[in-house]
């Protein structure tokens, strides 16, 4: 057989087996049940505690009657996106030097961050000083999770038993209890709503609910049937949007649902990709998100969009950076800067599987998502090695920057100023 024979054969194969991976893909990954018509649900409200039942049967995933999805005003890329990258930033200040990757918030109220000790049993908290001293003297015993308030010293604590209960640091008390159907909780931005997944034993008994963070004025909002993955409990800064549905078009989109507390119909938002995941910015009128885009090896890209009012989910845009939301935490000080925790390369697939990218090494980027432009700030040694990075978050006056290193789930810190 010729050399040019064999380059033909081996083109030929590549298409074969390229075809073959992107029908296994999408029948893998995207083959769904149709998603049932609307049905109404009834509200239903409580107080002291008591918990309603999900209606029996019948149960409908409910998608907005009249969402528009936006399909116009669509960039691939912000225009004049710039990079740049003088002094580059590597010195880190350890702060832990014990494992807190499992449970870790920033505090507006601490002034700084909050973990829980899995040796000690106890939640401590660090001040952007780098001053360590408890939360509370008591003792929480093997905590799986904990989601905390933005507003009061509260969190949801949760158990390895299935126990749920709403914890007040202030007052050293436990303040409500919350039945184990109850997960994924997430406050509202001023800390007076929750809004959480009911999960039951029987699929059509699967709800979008909210209550107050004492279990109380306690809500079905939508049921879910089998599409908890789908859902992602997140509150928009004005409390318009409670959480998210995103529904599989084809194998390179997806629709995203916004749904509200009072039911109200908001337009829909069509991604150019899958996986979808988001965050708000801290004045809310820009929606930051992630999705999987195939042309893009399966990986994760950074795009951006309106966020609130009428606008909302106009004027999407790439902003070209191969990362997840959950690794990105916006400025205080100027609502159109992020900083992004971004990895030096990704392997291919890493979208659909984050495991594959378990070991990479991160840089931190300044990111404006009003015009694109990225600055390389930082890439962190410890022991004069690069680092992989969990998560970041960034400081009241954007002085620092907190980090959680993956590998040993320490905690540090970058000065920026």
């Amino acid at each position: 057989m010729s050399a040019v024979t064999k380059k033909i054969v081996l083109i030929i194969l590549f298409i074969v087996i390229s075809i073959g991976l992107a029908f296994l893909i999408y029948f893998v990954f995207f083959a769904k049940k149709q998603i049932p018509d609307e049905i109404i649900v009834q509200e239903q409200q409580i107080s002291g505690g008591e918990f309603p039942t999900a209606a029996e049967g019948g149960a409908k995933v409910v998608e907005p009657g009249s969402g528009i999805v936006d399909e116009e005003f669509v960039s691939e890329k912000i225009e004049n996106q710039t990079i740049t990258q003088e002094g580059v930033i590597i010195n880190s200040k350890q702060l832990v030097n014990r494992d807190i990757s499992s449970i870790n918030d920033y505090s507006n109220l601490n002034r700084g961050i909050v973990y829980y000790d899995t040796i000690n049993q106890s939640f401590y908290k660090v001040t952007e000083d780098g001053k360590i001293s408890k939360l509370s003297d008591r003792k929480f015993y093997s905590l799986t999770a904990a989601t905390f308030s933005p507003t009061k010293n509260e969190a949801i604590l949760e158990y390895p038993d299935k126990r749920k209960v709403l914890y007040d640091f202030n007052k050293d008390e436990f303040i409500a209890r919350f039945p184990e159907q109850t997960q994924d909780f997430a406050f509202s931005q001023q800390g007076d709503k929750l809004s959480y997944k009911w999960i039951d034993y029987y699929e059509d008994q699967n709800y979008l609910v909210t209550s107050n963070p004492d279990a109380t004025n306690f809500k079905f909002i939508r049921p879910i049937l089998d599409q908890a993955k789908n859902i992602q409990s997140i509150w928009s800064p004005n409390g318009e949007v409670m959480a998210t549905f995103r529904k599989q078009v084809d194998i390179e989109r997806q629709d995203i649902y916004f749904f509200n507390e009072n039911d109200k119909n908001l337009r829909a938002l069509l991604v150019d990709g899958f996986n979808f995941e988001a965050m708000w910015n801290t004045k809310g009128d820009k929606l930051l998100y992630n999705v999987t885009e195939p042309r893009k090896d399966y990986n994760p890209v950074l795009w951006v969009a309106n966020g609130q009012g009428d606008g909302l989910g106009y004027g999407k845009a790439s902003l070209g950076v191969n990362t997840w939301v959950d690794k990105c935490s916006f400025s205080n000080t100027d609502s159109n800067v992020v900083y992004c925790a971004v990895p030096d390369y990704l392997p291919m697939g890493s979208g659909i599987n984050s495991s594959v990218a378990e070991d990479a090494i991160y840089s931190i980027y300044k990111i404006n998502i009003a015009n694109g432009n990225q600055e390389l700030i930082a890439q962190p040694l410890v022991d004069n090695n690069r680092v992989s990075i969990d998560k970041i978050y960034t400081s009241q006056d954007d002085s620092q920057i907190f980090y959680i290193d993956k590998n040993s789930g320490y905690l540090y810190s970058i000065n920026l100023k």
